[in-house]
């Protein structure tokens, strides 16, 4: 934008328009990004492609982006060694919560290509998942906006200065609007968990928490803002399994998250409590009230007398007072709001103990990310939006001090022909707010009194401030003062304001939820008003457990107090660091898309200063560096240019300097050489930073070359020994080879002779024996033959001995027959005689 040759409201205005018509809602301004809010996802612009293509540019490499000036600020780290950080400011829904969004994804996206270890990546993926968390716990629909902010946050990473990966993490949350729990506007809702919870848990946690239909207009916490209970493009259901995953990826354990759920429950079934006048105010639905006191863990009865009485200790004796209808209600709301704060920080502990990790502080770097909520005004602005305001008065005023103050002072100190540019300096109108006897003074002193009231606050600042020019005094309303704040003017509403900045949590309420048999709530209630207080996130030094077990009777600031404190070290932080802007700026009050009211961006560009930082970045010289700095830098260049042979350090550069900006830019437009500085303009550095980097290429090919013959050389050699080794081996393996097929074939020579003898051998026993055994057989068959003869002669003989014994026997057959026929016939004729006797 500071490249634009007719410098005026219009032209800056047209050309913001024109890009916006063309969905580029990305505008530069040297090293402050301008971002216009487009109310609708234009495609491809966050894509990976897109990180692949930002990721180690130069800033005015590439079109203006979220990504490019994440990226300067990453390289710069290391390039500077020194802290920096993102400040994201605009108006309540100009984008500043997405441009965070952003900013994280691509840090992280860095650190996840620098060789991320096991470590780095759970860091990352914790502080990646973190982010739904806090948003649904903080975050709300309001007019303006329908994820609205409802705290600030400075988150913190530390990144390892070697390797460049994200280490750690640091999230400080300032002032919660706790309020929104018991009151939202019209048109507006609670925190967005409530909706989340009551639309995605499950069946069994519906009815244990007794939601009924899921409907958020049976919760009185939850109906207040009329027909806006859904959000366009939010899913609530969604949502919550989103955060239930962000819950286990910070380590909350399951028993601590059925905890959480019954904190959130409790505080919506606790704004259903009602109250009616008798005798002092009584709870009318003590149905509601029992079921309460189980989600708190708590009496029934006890909570019923907290609720509707006052209890306090008079010299050593306890009294009793009865409560009105509406001071009971204020009672329940004070533990509803208590509750949902303790619960709110102890989430935020929770994700740093969760990101957090020791390690040597020489050895990190950090970059900051602001994200604060922005300029509130409503036609009724109480405490908060004060508080608000102030937060946004202090970040203006850093904005003007780097941009404007200190350079044009630089300007001055330096010598450099300068016209100073008259720009709007806020510094009054913070004194009017913290002066002695300014706005934050006189309520602190009110709120410290023990019968201070609003009217007399309101006495006091008319009387002290009347005659300030930034200070407002109603002619009607004496409970209303008025501030011209830098983004225009505000009236604030006195009422209630002192009791609000005391934030006092009555001693009996506390005492009663000490007794919860809940170790969830016993313990967030026994640092309540100790170290979670409002505008201060958990203290980094000590742990959670000891900051429980500290004292409770620890005297309590007030909320002005801690929250002015809490600024004082933001602003101490964002000193340290190297600072980089994102301004966003909203097209439209009615939130949609395609459309661009010239009224409200031009008033947007006035109060934030953008006018008057284009004119000092166009006219001024953005980028300064000590002289020597600056010839060590580009002493590559010099060296061509003077053309002769320079040794560091030179005495006095500032010749040498001259002699090469005027080689590359001879109209002297680019620069300005300062007593002990140079001054330039952004494209002339890029432009002298190409020229080093082609230089530094230039000699990195000659070393390169060298290297590459060094190498490849060395690669050759050892590629030849190991040719010539391979070659020995397949040598000794072709010897051997034929030394084994020459064996082979000797064996084998030998087996065919060994066989033939054998064989010749084998024929010649096999003759013998076939002759032995003819001779033998010769010899069995001439004993067979005289065997056989010598068996007949026997044989002969037997059979002759037979015939013999045979002729014998029948002779004596014959003989015995002849005997027998004797005896028979003498028989018979001795039968015969005896029977003729």
């Amino acid at each position: 934008m500071s490249s634009i040759s007719d410098l005026h409201e219009s032209a800056i205005l047209h050309n913001l328009q024109l890009r916006y018509s063309r969905e580029v809602i990305y505008t530069s301004i040297g090293s402050i990004l301008c971002a216009v809010n487009p109310y609708h996802n234009i495609p491809g612009l966050y894509d990976p492609q897109q990180m692949d293509a930002y990721k180690g540019t130069r800033l005015g490499d590439r079109p203006p982006h979220i990504y490019a000036i994440a990226n300067e600020a990453y390289t710069a780290m290391s390039r500077m060694d020194k802290n920096q950080c993102l400040l994201i400011s605009g108006e309540s829904g100009a984008g500043k919560t997405e441009s965070t969004k952003f900013i994280l994804s691509f840090l992280t996206y860095l650190s996840h290509g620098a060789n991320t270890t096991g470590a780095s990546a759970k860091v990352e993926a914790a502080i990646q998942q973190s982010g739904p968390v806090l948003e649904a716990f903080g975050n709300a629909k309001t007019i303006h906006n329908d994820n609205s902010s409802r705290f600030g946050k400075y988150i913190q990473l530390y990144f390892n200065q070697e390797s460049g990966n994200m280490v750690a993490g640091l999230i400080t949350d300032y002032l919660l609007e706790k309020n929104r729990v018991s009151k939202q506007n019209p048109g507006e809702r609670n925190f967005h968990i409530f909706y989340e919870f009551l639309r995605g848990c499950d069946e069994e946690d519906r009815d244990r928490f007794q939601l009924g239909d899921r409907d958020s207009n049976n919760f009185y916490y939850l109906n207040q803002g009329g027909s806006s209970s859904k959000v366009n493009g939010k899913n609530d259901a969604e949502d919550f399994k989103s955060v239930l995953e962000g819950l286990k990826v910070i380590h909350v354990a399951k028993t601590e998250i059925q905890d959480l759920l019954s904190v959130l429950a409790a505080v919506l079934h606790l704004g259903n409590v009602k109250f009616f006048t008798s005798g002092g105010a009584q709870v009318s639905n003590p149905e509601v009230l029992s079921f309460t006191a189980s989600l708190l863990g708590v009496n029934e009865k006890d909570l019923s007398a907290a609720l509707t009485h006052k209890f306090r200790l008079l010299r050593g004796e306890e009294i009793s007072t009865p409560l009105t209808v509406s001071q009971a209600e204020d009672s329940r709301d004070s533990v509803s709001m208590a509750l949902y704060l303790t619960t709110f920080k102890w989430i935020n502990f929770k994700i740093n103990q969760r990101i957090s990790k020791k390690m040597q502080q020489n050895k990190m770097l950090s970059i900051g990310i602001l994200d604060i909520f922005g300029f509130e005004s409503f036609g009724l602005n109480h405490f908060e939006q004060f508080n608000i305001n102030y937060a946004n008065e202090k970040l203006q005023e850093y904005f003007n001090k780097h941009i404007f103050s200190l350079e044009q002072h630089e300007y001055s100190k330096e010598g450099i022909d300068w016209e100073d540019i008259e720009w709007q300096d806020n510094s009054e109108c913070l004194d009017l707010i913290e002066q002695r006897l300014g706005v934050v003074s006189l309520m602190n002193e009110e709120s410290n009194l023990p019968n201070g009231q609003d009217s007399t606050l309101a006495e006091k600042l008319h009387s002290s401030n009347e005659h300030n020019a930034f200070y407002i005094r109603p002619r009607l309303n004496m409970l209303q003062f008025g501030i011209r704040h830098y983004a225009g003017e505000v009236v604030y509403e006195i009422q209630g304001m002192v009791e609000k900045n005391r934030d006092l949590f009555r001693e009996d309420l506390h005492k009663l939820m000490k007794s919860s048999t809940s170790e969830f709530i016993y313990e967030r209630f026994l640092q309540y008003g100790i170290e979670h207080r409002p505008g201060g996130g958990v203290t980094k030094k000590r742990s959670f457990r000891q900051q429980v077990t500290r004292s409770s009777t620890a005297r309590q600031t007030t909320v002005t107090t801690q929250f002015r404190d809490s600024l004082r070290a933001l602003m101490a932080s964002l000193n340290a660091a190297h600072p980089y802007f994102v301004r966003c700026i909203k097209p439209n009050t009615q939130k949609l898309p395609d459309k661009f009211e010239h009224r409200t961006v031009l008033n947007q560009l006035r109060y934030s200063g953008m006018m008057e930082t284009v004119r000092i970045r166009k006219a001024g010289y953005p980028v300064r560096r000590d002289q020597q700095m600056f010839i060590e830098r580009f002493y590559v260049l010099a060296k061509v240019v003077t053309g002769s042979s320079l040794k560091l350090p030179i005495e006095d550069p500032s010749d040498t300097i001259r002699q090469l900006l005027k080689e590359y830019d001879p109209d002297n437009k680019l620069w300005q050489i300062g007593t002990s500085k140079v001054f330039l303009k952004e494209q002339l550095e890029n432009k002298l930073e190409a020229e080093r980097d082609l230089a530094y290429r230039a000699y990195i090919n000659i070393i390169a070359s060298y290297i590459y013959t060094f190498v490849l050389r060395r690669r050759f050699l050892k590629t030849r020994r190991a040719a010539v080794l391979i070659q020995a081996h397949v040598r000794r393996q072709i010897a051997m080879r034929r030394f084994t097929q020459m064996r082979n074939s000797a064996i084998s020579l030998q087996k065919f002779t060994r066989g033939f003898l054998a064989r010749k051998l084998y024929v010649e026993l096999l003759r013998r024996k076939r002759e032995e055994e003819e001779r033998k057989k010769r010899e069995e068959e001439e004993k067979e033959r005289k065997r056989r003869e010598e068996l007949l002669k026997l044989e002969m003989e037997n059979k002759k001995r037979e015939a013999q014994l045979l002729k014998k026997q029948l002779e004596e057959e014959e003989a015995r027959k002849v005997l027998v026929s004797i005896f028979l016939c003498c028989y018979t004729v001795d039968i015969v005689l005896f029977i003729c006797i």
